[in-house]
């Protein structure tokens, strides 16, 4: 099923970069790397670095349309949910991002593609 090759299934796999208004800069990708060390670690991290970490991931991962780190972000969520740690002041956390220049805005963005997927999650 194309369920299983494709995390972000009914989006195909070459729409990955059009998913999300932000995409990471050179710094932005230093960034998160770091991130996902303590992640990968088990270091204590703070409810603004875990948000930060769930958005550089999917930004990273879809940008470069890699399957593998699509998959591997959803774990993380899944993950961070199932140990309390939900999304939440994420627009704040965002907006840092933002505001440190580690992301910029996706010039291959389409809004409303992603809620294709969420739809499809939602109804199934």
């Amino acid at each position: 099923m194309a369920e299983q090759k494709n995390p972000l299934y009914p989006i195909v796999i070459d729409d990955y970069p059009k998913l999300f208004d932000y995409v990471l800069t050179a710094n932005g990708l230093v960034y998160f790397q770091s991130l996902k060390r303590d992640c990968v670690l088990g270091k204590t991290m703070t409810q603004d670095e875990c948000n930060k970490l769930r958005l550089l991931y999917v930004y990273h991962a879809t940008a470069n349309r890699n399957i593998s780190e699509v998959f591997a972000w959803q774990d993380l969520c899944i993950t961070l949910d199932n140990q309390g740690i939900i999304e939440k002041e994420m627009f704040q956390s965002k907006e840092d991002l933002k505001k440190q220049q580690l992301i910029i805005e996706n010039p291959h963005y389409v809004s409303g593609l992603y809620r294709k997927y969420t739809e499809f999650v939602k109804n199934n």
